[in-house]
């Protein structure tokens, strides 16, 4: 690879599918850079300046709380796929790609690339509309279209559960014979892609490139675009499914341009006002099995996991469009939190970010124990942590026995090698359970404005 050695820029450009073809050109699997990695500084450099534009502009599209679940609920999720999957989802692709593959493609052509950039597009808009099409996939992507906020910290907010049904609308590249190596490369290529597209800043392109910008506007995705996709108003409900090309949602009827006469509402149309880390992944499960549970007969239960979320019994597959409510000046739900409260869920949330990343670059050298042991300790963390944020005082026994964990973690195991995360952690955990009267006791007169509040 041409510019294996310059992490910096390939990190930057990966977040724009800026590469040259050369630069994508992979061998082996252990030689795929880790673009997802090297983009991170520039990913959270791009929510800080949605975070500042923002506060200038008067967008309310950002709210520092709510961004910080995003994020949270971002690096939790590409811990399990870095600890626990770990590349498990590649396996039925390896295994047809070397018994069942249809063309020998090297994996230096510019033939090889251009099917790569297509292909891998083509397949995420099919995966992409079908999660909003089946009931049983859209519960795994329900967590990522339930902000009610549109900015770049929202593309990481991504749930864990996608995992098991993604991969499997890649098979087709591996009877093709995409390259293993490639089709990795060019699918991290693909989701970095979109992370940009995440915004209410951006005005039309056209706008600020009078020509080019409607060429733009045809063949790739836009945030303007974007920003349809994730509206709950009537006329954006299940459009602008493509990832890098808008040209799938033109081809196959699912495209809609964005009216400038009508104020996008985001989030989804049964909008929950949940914030807890992993009520945020097990909500939409729920919501799930007690639809099936009320179905009164099997084909009905069938129905409500294949159809669309919409669906109800005597209605169309993907429900009846009369029927979609109109969301048009809908209140935001308000979250709360104390000053106190925040940062010290702020500082503690970083503190489990950075420890993903000490983990992700020694993944190769470390046990899956390890691995399944750490993701453990998060999913912990964003317990506890969860129900601090939203002041649930059922739960705060638990932190103190979460600081102990991790305090014991740090030195009677090597779950954190880089030292300063070590001693960082350790300070501030001796520091927490110090000051945890003065943390509960604010937790705890929120909790009681909330039930005065529901009242």
């Amino acid at each position: 690879m041409a510019a294996a050695g310059n992490v910096t820029l390939i990190g930057l450009r990966a977040m724009f599918y800026g590469l040259m073809p050369e630069e994508t050109y992979v061998q082996s699997l252990k030689d795929v850079p880790d673009v997802l990695l090297w983009a991170r500084p520039y990913f959270l450099l791009l929510i800080f300046l949605d975070l500042v534009v923002m506060a200038v502009v008067g967008d309310k599209n950002f709210r520092f709380n709510i961004a910080l679940i995003n994020v949270t609920v971002g690096y939790t999720s590409e811990a399990f796929f870095r600890f626990v999957s770990r590349g498990l989802e590649l396996t039925a692709y390896l295994w047809i790609y070397h018994h069942h593959h249809l063309l020998s493609l090297p994996f230096d052509s510019i033939t090889t690339y251009v099917m790569c950039v297509i292909g891998v597009d083509f397949c995420t808009y099919w995966w992409h509309r079908m999660v909003h099409e089946i009931s049983f996939m859209w519960a795994a992507h329900y967590l990522h279209h339930s902000c009610e906020d549109l900015n770049t910290a929202v593309a990481a907010r991504i749930s864990i559960t996608m995992l098991p049904f993604k991969w499997m609308y890649y098979i087709p590249l591996a009877f093709l014979g995409v390259p293993p190596p490639l089709y990795i490369f060019h699918s991290h290529l693909n989701l970095m892609s979109t992370v940009w597209t995440h915004s209410s800043l951006w005005p039309k392109m056209h706008k600020i490139l009078p020509v080019l910008g409607h060429f733009i506007e045809f063949v790739f995705v836009t945030p303007s675009h974007h920003r349809v996709h994730h509206a709950a108003n009537q006329y954006c409900i299940d459009k602008n499914f493509g990832a890098f090309l808008i040209v799938w949602d033109r081809l196959f009827g699912t495209f809609a341009e964005e009216r400038e006469d009508e104020e996008l509402v985001y989030g989804v149309i049964d909008q929950k006002d949940t914030n807890h880390f992993i009520s945020l992944e097990i909500d939409p499960w729920q919501a799930l099995w007690e639809r099936f549970a009320a179905a009164k007969t099997s084909g009905d239960k069938l129905r409500t996991l294949i159809y669309g979320p919409g669906w109800s019994p005597g209605q169309p597959r993907l429900g009846n469009p009369d029927e979609i409510p109109d969301v048009r000046g809908r209140k935001k739900h308000q979250f709360e939190s104390s000053t106190v409260v925040s940062l010290y869920v702020t500082l503690h949330c970083l503190l489990l970010m950075v420890g993903i990343d000490d983990m992700s670059t020694r993944m190769s050298t470390v046990s899956r124990d390890l691995g399944l042991l750490h993701f453990a300790y998060l999913f912990l963390s964003s317990g506890s942590l969860g129900w601090i944020f939203t002041a649930h005082r059922g739960f705060l026994w638990l932190e103190p026995v979460r600081l102990l964990v991790s305090l014991s973690l740090c030195h009677l195991l090597p779950l954190f090698a880089w030292r300063p995360v070590v001693t960082a952690l350790t300070i501030t955990n001796t520091a927490s359970l110090l000051l945890w009267p003065l943390v509960r006791t604010q937790v705890l007169q929120l909790a009681d404005r909330k039930e005065k509040k529901a009242e």
